[in-house]
């Protein structure tokens, strides 16, 4: 562990969660589910959607781009489709009701398909998609933003970094989970690297002059995970959440030059009843099988273990809840910033 990070337990860091949420004026259960989402990002080692961002969620709770008590509503339910207003309501809370929506659907005509639109952040969507694997489903998650990152062959931002995760019950082997965005990588890595004062690599993103930049406080524009491939994922999940939503991002930013109020996200959850295709038990053990022969074949040169999808975050996930949870000293320092201001008391490290 780098000498500079800070050694925390997952109860003490997700109640501090949640009491600087409350102490910012959301009410408990929902202030508790945002905590747990950003926990279990920092417990999988998904550090970059964990609590680094929490003064910044703070921040819009107190300037109202983020609502404490906003008026969420489902305004379209047909069948199994259902469109939810969120009225800028936290992500994890919009994003965790549009997947129950959706697993409701699915239990009726065995898909649910909902979009929610105008949230904010939604955190790791991984969270979500496995929400759906709890009631023996197949789950999917998309995400739609403003943009951030460079469509394909241009230098200036161009599209979303749109996360997409989906996850696959397994039997005896833990459900499988792609959880990733359409860039190289995600602005919580470059947030974390000006935490942890370090370089970031090549090929992450370009500077305010479209240029390559190893500064993280000077990356402006993500760069597409593949190029081509990653840039036009973006721009067909814009269509599939923005557009279907009647809330397009992409567009009316580029064409104004300026952000939209309030910054909305929009989001997409799936939910699918695999059982109703056939025997439910061969599925998961066919999956138990994939995964199996996958982390068994011949490893390149360098390579110690081969993982299948999501057993990387599980591995992780088993090492942070026995030894705790390691924080940079920037991102500890910020959290206590936003404690102190708020009346909170920060936990006390062994």
């Amino acid at each position: 562990m780098n000498k500079n990070n800070i050694l925390i337990g997952k109860d003490a860091l997700s109640a501090l969660a949640r009491d600087i949420f409350t102490a910012a004026g959301m009410d408990e259960e929902p202030a508790t589910l945002w905590a747990s989402v950003l926990v279990w990002a920092n417990l999988r080692g998904v550090d970059s959607h964990g609590v680094l961002r929490i003064p910044r969620y703070v921040g819009g709770l107190q300037s109202d781009e983020i609502k404490a008590r906003p008026d969420m509503r489902l305004e379209v339910s047909a069948g199994s489709i259902a469109l939810i207003e969120a009225d800028r309501a936290a992500g994890p809370v919009a994003m965790s009701y549009a997947m129950e929506q959706a697993i409701a659907r699915a239990r009726e005509t065995h898909v649910g398909w909902c979009i929610t639109r105008n949230m904010t952040h939604a955190g790791a969507v991984g969270f979500y998609a496995l929400k759906a694997v709890e009631a023996g489903m197949a789950g999917m998650v998309m995400t739609a933003s403003q943009p951030m990152m460079a469509y394909a062959g241009s230098s200036v931002p161009g599209v979303s970094t749109n996360p997409l995760a989906i996850a696959i019950p397994g039997d005896d082997h833990r459900p499988l989970l792609l959880d990733m965005s359409t860039s190289t990588v995600s602005n919580g890595k470059v947030l974390r690297a000006r935490d942890a004062g370090e370089q970031i690599p090549l090929g992450w993103g370009l500077d305010g002059a479209g240029q390559p930049t190893t500064d993280p406080g000077l990356l402006k524009t993500l760069l597409p995970v593949g190029g081509a491939k990653g840039s036009g994922l973006s721009v067909m999940i814009e269509c599939l959440v923005s557009l279907v939503g009647g809330m397009p991002l992409i567009e009316p930013v580029l064409n104004s030059g300026k952000p939209m109020a309030g910054r909305p996200l929009h989001g997409l959850a799936i939910a699918v009843d695999i059982d109703a295709f056939g025997n439910p038990a061969d599925f998961r053990e066919q999956v138990d099988a994939l995964a199996a022969i996958l982390v068994g074949l011949p490893k390149a040169d360098g390579v110690e273990r081969i993982f299948a999808p999501g057993e990387r975050g599980d591995t992780t996930l088993a090492e942070r809840e026995a030894g705790g949870i390691p924080l940079p000293s920037g991102t500890w320092d910020r959290l206590a910033k936003v404690a102190d201001r708020l009346g909170v008391a920060m936990p006390t490290i062994p």
